[in-house]
């Protein structure tokens, strides 16, 4: 017999022997309960003689006797699941293994374990990044295809060569500053960013983690090199690796358990998103980024930066200051930081694809390469039909589908006039205030303007009339039928007559007679607009405008239409009568 065995024997008979000890414990206890129960007195006779009080029936039950409880299905065993989640599916009937994960409490995991949330965003890695969406993946794997056709070999110089760098320039600056006794936010303030960034151009410069003020001096050195700050990248980091567990995270003096790093993003210039595509790309990617970092070196920034900058900014000129060996990359311009030359070795191989080479920077040799890139054209990557396709493009505003946009957005009175007949809405585009869209200075409601008789030869220069609805014609006793417009004349020539009918006593108005008769278009005189001056309405309808059009003395009765017209119509008929909103005719647009 082994020792171990004796050992298990004695063991079991030492537990046998405490086990029996307690037995007798408890029967001890037993029997003298038991004495001290036969020492208490019975109660009297008298009392157990007493009848009981009889119970009240039970009351009739108002509902409908109970469904049969039947009996619970038996559930399939999982041999997919873990032996703990196959315990709990047989034991509680509700149980659903696939929503164990959906509802874990991820705020108590880090109390408990150390686990940071953000170690459960899917898709964080690029890798995996929009596996979901086939569109986006494509248009990410075009980029970088495209990035990487249209780039010169990685080159560096010693940060203290900077100066030679000048008088080139970058569209893109990348910035990791060596914070410390000897490098301070003065030091950084005298880098000569302003001669070598280009116009327009960008600058990326990481600033910590917000627990100093980092964010604040950024913001101002930015600011003193020209920059505007325009976006703000957060790194998320993760502790997947170095998680040792509750508690364990760097003591720092925040308030809150610090996990984040910021990236501050200035412009310089003028950049539209919407129309300088050919420069940048917006909404390609986001500004958080989530990565867990690098053992060896605390300090490095995430790779992904990189990609970031490539997909956005089409600039083909850019530039790291402050880079290290390890992050030479195809397409830029390194710095290095102090002490990273000697880790260069002869022939190091920065791609594993190309096996090219980091050789040190030669302007020479670099402005040609750039201008071979360019082919003449512009210093960027070429976009492609399906590349523009594919990315995120910036809502339009305004536009042809917008009815309200004015005349020059409507739909063209020469279409209209191909068919005999123009439907003219008179609906005031939303959100504006003022002129005839107040709905407390309209006459009647708004009713839509059929014109069947515009006639045809002579409109097919009259351009996009549009909305007209926005001129604020609102049924002045028959206004709205303006069907005796046949021969209107509006185009590029001279007017050959605008003969208006319907008028509440006929206007009879000619072009010819300066819109000084119709003295019966309105009966009651009660503004007596003569000599309006409608000077600003022959912009868009002759080159020799409309100056004519005052003297409409017969203009009587307009209620709250008021005066000052002279820029109200500025862009005429055919320039977009939509702009007749701002504050109306009673005073300048």
């Amino acid at each position: 017999m082994t020792p171990s065995a004796c050992d298990c024997i004695a063991s079991a008979n030492e537990l046998l022997t405490v086990h029996s000890a307690l037995v007798s414990r408890i029967r001890a206890t037993q029997k003298q309960h038991r004495r001290q129960l036969r020492t208490l007195p019975s109660p009297p006779y008298g009392l157990l003689r007493l009848p009981l009080i009889p119970s009240p029936p039970l009351s009739p039950s108002p509902s409908p006797p109970s469904s049969p409880v039947l009996a619970p299905r038996p559930r399939p065993v999982r041999q997919d699941l873990p032996p703990a989640k196959r315990a709990r599916v047989a034991r509680y009937h509700n149980y659903v293994p696939e929503e164990e994960t959906i509802r874990n409490d991820y705020s108590q995991r880090y109390v408990d374990g150390g686990e940071w949330p953000q170690n459960w965003v899917l898709g964080a890695d690029p890798e995996h990044r929009f596996e979901e969406y086939p569109k986006q993946q494509r248009l990410l794997s075009l980029k970088k295809a495209s990035v990487a056709q249209y780039a010169l070999p990685p080159t560096y110089l010693p940060f203290s060569q900077l100066v030679t760098l000048h008088p080139s320039k970058f569209d893109v600056i990348l910035i990791d500053p060596p914070f410390s006794s000897s490098f301070t936010w003065d030091h950084l303030q005298e880098l000569p960013i302003p001669t070598l960034a280009a116009d327009p151009s960008y600058v990326l410069m990481w600033v910590g983690s917000g627990a100093g003020d980092g964010l604040e001096r950024g913001r101002e050195v930015m600011a003193k090199w020209g920059f505007r700050r325009c976006e703000d990248i957060v790194w998320v980091k993760t502790n997947h690796t170095s998680n040792h567990g509750p508690g364990t995270d760097p003591p720092t003096t925040s308030l809150l358990t610090r996990t984040k790093q910021h990236c501050l993003m200035g412009i310089r210039g003028t950049v539209r998103r919407s129309t300088d595509s050919w420069f940048v790309h917006c909404n390609v990617d986001t500004d958080v980024m989530i990565w867990e970092g690098d053992a060896s070196d605390p300090t490095l920034k995430p790779p992904e930066t990189y990609t970031l900058i490539e997909n956005f900014c089409l600039g083909l000129r850019r530039l790291e200051l402050f880079g290290r060996a390890r992050t030479l990359r195809r397409g830029w311009v390194t710095a290095l930081a102090e002490g990273e030359e000697e880790r260069i070795e002869e022939g190091l191989s920065v791609d594993s694809d190309t096996q090219e080479a980091a050789t040190p920077w030669n302007r020479e040799s670099w402005e040609v390469g750039i201008r071979e890139l360019s082919n003449g054209g512009k210093a960027v990557v070429p976009m492609t039909p399906e590349i523009d396709a594919l990315r995120p493009k910036s809502p339009v505003r305004g536009g042809s589908t917008n009815i309200n946009a004015g005349m020059g957005a409507g739909a063209g009175l020469a279409q209209a006039g191909a068919s005999g007949a123009l439907t003219m809405p008179m609906n005031p585009p939303p959100n504006r205030t003022g002129g005839f869209q107040n709905q407390n200075r309209m006459m009647m409601p708004q009713p839509m303007m059929p014109m069947n008789a515009l006639g045809g030869g002579e409109m097919g220069n009259m351009g996009n009339v549009g909305n007209m609805g926005n001129m604020g014609m609102m049924g002045w006793d028959g206004m709205m039928g303006m069907q005796g417009m046949g021969g209107m004349g509006m185009g590029m020539g001279v007017p050959q007559g605008m003969g208006f009918s319907g008028f509440d006593g006929g206007m009879g108005m000619g072009w010819e007679e300066q819109f000084g008769g119709g003295g019966g278009m309105w009966d009651e005189g009660m503004m007596g607009m003569g000599g309006m001056g409608m000077q600003g309405m022959g912009g868009g309808m002759m080159p020799g405008g409309m100056n004519g059009m005052g003297n409409m003395g017969g203009m009587n009765n307009m209620g709250n239409m008021g005066m000052g017209m002279n820029g109200g119509m500025g862009g005429g008929m055919g320039g977009g009568m939509g702009g007749w909103g701002g504050d109306g005719f009673e005073g300048g647009y």
